[in-house]
């Protein structure tokens, strides 16, 4: 009766160690503070996040998405501490396979997350997370 637990617990082991090394990294941020994060998406796609604080208690955020087909059209929401933020329709070119974006948003007090989360149109899904410690708030 021991042995089916003992393979049991074997393999809850096994999957705590596939998912462990399986799981991104979380996004650093680089010498000028910037956090800046690239993630593969469903199909193929990949999606660039970059978060970094600016003057006047803002945050700038670009997403930079790098489509597997040209002309796809995708739904971009991004969200700021659990806030959508952005929620819009765009289009990569007839000619391109990318799309850029960049918005500015208040730079709240302590950490700040940012999500972006595309959907494609054959339901492909990107999805990018970086936080940017401390920005520089109203603390």
């Amino acid at each position: 009766m021991a042995r089916p637990r003992h393979l049991l617990v074997l393999a809850a082991l096994a999957l705590v160690v596939t998912v462990a090394a399986v799981a991104p990294a979380p996004a650093r941020a680089d010498d000028n503070g910037d956090v800046r994060i690239t993630r593969s998406c469903t199909a193929g796609s990949t999606v660039g996040l970059r978060v970094r604080k600016r003057d006047g208690h803002l945050i700038r955020v670009d997403v930079d998405l790098r489509a597997a087909r040209r002309g796809t059209a995708w739904l971009v929401t991004i969200v700021h501490e659990r806030r959508v933020v952005l929620r819009a329709t765009r289009r990569t070119g007839a000619g391109s396979r990318s799309l850029s974006m960049r918005i500015a948003i208040p730079d709240w007090p302590g950490r700040d997350t940012v999500t972006v989360r595309a959907l494609g149109q054959r339901g492909e899904i990107c999805r990018a997370v970086a936080t940017l410690a401390d920005a520089g708030g109203t603390d």
